[in-house]
Formats: C-alpha cells, structure tokens, sequence
C-alpha cells in the first residue's frame, strides 16, 4: 500500500479500507456466500484442507481447482459470479 501524502488523503485511504471490509463482513454473511460454503461442505474436506494449506504456503493452483469445480456447479456458480459482481461495485 502506497502511503498517503496528505491527511486527506490518509483519509480517504482509511475510509476506503472500512468500507471494504464492512463489504466483505456483508458478503460472507449473505445468502451466496452460505450457498457456496454448503456446496463446498459437500466436497472432501481433507482435500479442502489440504488445497487452504497449500495455497498459504504459496501454491494456490489446487484451491483454483476447487474453485474451478465450484464454478461448475450451477447454483455455487451464480453465487459466486453475484458476490464477484458485488465485491467489484466497492
């Protein structure tokens, strides 16, 4: 993050970030968001685990798998273009 050459700018920075993440509270906690967890609680949960281990230490390829296969599937797939669609309007 760059950091802000004026008050107003700090600002306007630090209202940008609350409203993100009032946003991003907003949406884990909509009706997509636990259509998506409840397709997703009905995969593997080792292989869920062990794709999150992986993609904090770096390698994000098997969790955009399971994110691939989510978006396969015709009601996570509306969801998660909804969320996208909500979280890109911030």
């Amino acid at each position: 993050m760059r950091q802000p050459s004026t008050p107003h700018d700090a600002a306007k920075e630090a209202q940008k970030l609350i409203n993100s993440n009032a946003s991003l509270r907003q949406a884990l906690n909509s009706p997509d968001a636990q259509q998506i967890l409840k397709v997703l609680q009905s995969k593997d949960a080792n292989r869920l685990q062990a794709a999150a281990q992986s993609a904090l230490k770096g390698d994000p390829s098997a969790l955009s798998g399971i994110l691939a296969e989510l978006s396969q599937n015709a009601d996570a797939g509306k969801a998660m273009d909804r969320l996208n669609h909500i979280m890109n309007r911030q």
